[in-house]
């Protein structure tokens, strides 16, 4: 009778002859080059929530004075206008287990003795990465009313008051067309509002470097995060960067522009979104438990009986644009 393994093992020498002997060789580090960060998160506020829903009041317009006959002083009571805004809380999470033996080897192996941290590491970076995707990406409709357990994005609440969304038809000028509407932003009588950014879908940077080389002209450079540089352009408030933002990118797939307010785009073309926001007016609520970790927390719970070390990565927040219908601008633009 013969001896088996359990589970075959194929010969894994790449080479057997007269005087050599090749076997497997890998390099000690793992090729990575996977996106594991967002600009927008590092830019915009993170807060306590001050509970479930966390919620804040907006003051949309101060008392009304009025011309009277100094002679005749005749006042009309009136006061300030303050609207309640109130946000669920949203949850992302992520686990990952390992297996006691699996562990062991590898660490006695000693070649990637790191890459238990790595993964361990990485399943809190993933609930970065899908922060980052669903604030310009998330399905939800309502922050009072989730109909999804995704966020509502920016995109989304942005566009919720007219006008807020709006488009720049193909061959006009991107950048006079952004430029006009941080000046349409800044000539607004009842609010003092100030942009500090505009994020752009990848695609459409490429469509504002081609047109500034056309028209001979060169972005001025401002960096928006430690060791990152972009281009900014000169408008009526000052200089504003232009971040570009994959995941921006891919929010035209995520929902029609119907859910924005925008017109069907013409066939053979794209609409790509640039975002004129005011980060101030941007936060992130954040439940924490009180350790006054703003950023997603790691969870160890334990051996499971199959001696599988499992880890739990959660994060419970939510995105709040306020003055959304005022304080940002959301722009297609319409190129092939």
């Amino acid at each position: 009778m013969t001896a088996l393994w359990s589970t075959p093992v194929k010969a894994a020498a790449d080479f057997l002859g007269n005087g050599a002997i090749e076997i497997n060789k890998y390099e000690t580090e793992i090729y990575d080059i996977i996106r594991r960060n967002s600009v927008f998160l590092q830019r915009v506020d993170r807060r306590p929530a001050n509970g479930h829903p966390h919620r804040y009041f907006e003051q949309t317009a101060i008392a009304s004075a009025t011309f009277t006959d100094p002679r005749n002083i005749s006042p009309t009571p009136t006061g300030p206008t303050r609207v309640e805004r109130s946000a669920m809380v949203k949850a992302i999470t992520n686990q990952t287990n390992l297996s006691l033996f699996d562990v062991d080897v590898t660490r006695q192996q000693g070649q990637f003795a790191y890459v238990e941290a790595k993964d361990i590491e990485d399943i809190v970076n993933s609930v970065v990465v899908a922060s980052a995707s669903a604030v310009w990406t998330g399905t939800d409709t309502s922050l009072t009313s989730p109909t999804t357990t995704q966020y509502v994005s920016a995109l989304t609440q942005i566009s919720t008051s007219p006008n807020a969304a709006v488009a720049i038809a193909n061959g006009a000028s991107i950048i006079d067309g952004l430029k006009a509407q941080v000046a349409q932003m800044a000539a607004n009588t009842t609010y003092v509002i100030r942009p500090t950014a505009i994020y752009i879908d990848p695609i459409l940077g490429d469509y504002l470097d081609r047109e500034a080389k056309a028209s001979q002209l060169t972005f001025d450079k401002i960096e928006v995060v430690g060791g990152v540089k972009v281009n900014a352009i000169q408008t009526q408030i000052g200089t504003l960067p232009l971040i570009v933002d994959p995941f921006l990118g891919a929010a035209k797939t995520a929902q029609t522009v119907a859910a924005y307010g925008l017109s069907a785009v013409p066939s053979g073309f794209n609409g790509y979104y640039a975002v004129i926001v005011t980060e101030k007016d941007i936060e992130m609520a954040v439940v924490h438990g009180g350790d006054g970790n703003l950023n997603p927390r790691l969870f160890q719970l334990g051996l499971l009986a199959g001696l599988q070390g499992q880890y739990v990565a959660i994060l419970f927040d939510n995105l709040i644009v306020k003055g959304f219908g005022y304080a940002h601008k959301l722009v297609q633009v319409i190129r092939p």
